[in-house]
């Protein structure tokens, strides 16, 4: 037996579901993971980032909206150039249309300071994307300022 390719699968489901129950299903078909932001990880920033997203028929994101204004602007400046270069898909989209989608990014920053980028994600997608790091450590203040390291005995 011959296995279905996914082309023919999409075809034999659109036919098996009642017209009414087509709804449009946005899928990701390439991503740059996410990173907290460097310059927000040293300046403790943390937020959400609500983005609409317009996505042309070919896939790539063709404009890209902020839908939250209390954000840090480094958050946003990340989130809005990272969408750019992340590519989708549609199930039951009107062909050879753009389409619409809305991703809530959370940054959280969690957890002692430290130099190392140790960013960890939760991907819900594609409606939320949690990215969470700790803290950047100041690597220029002096060292009374710097929060002490457990000692080892």
């Amino acid at each position: 037996m011959k296995p279905i390719t996914s082309a023919a699968f999409f075809l034999l489901l659109s036919f098996c579901i009642p017209q009414e129950a087509h709804k449009a299903v946005v899928y990701l078909k390439h991503i740059e993971m996410p990173h907290y932001p460097e310059v927000a990880r040293a300046a403790h920033l943390d937020g959400i980032v609500i983005v609409k997203l317009t996505v042309g028929v070919d896939g790539f994101v063709v404009n890209s909206e902020p839908l939250t204004a209390e954000s840090p602007k480094f958050l946003v400046d990340a989130t809005l150039q990272l969408v750019k270069k992340w590519r989708f898909g549609c199930v039951s989209c009107p062909p050879a249309q753009s389409y619409e989608t809305t991703i809530k990014f959370i940054y959280k920053l969690d957890g002692e300071p430290s130099i190392q980028d140790n960013t960890s994600l939760l991907m819900e997608l594609p409606d939320e994307i949690t990215i969470t790091a700790r803290p950047r450590e100041c690597d220029h203040c002096p060292q009374s300022s710097r929060p002490k390291k457990p000692s080892k005995n």
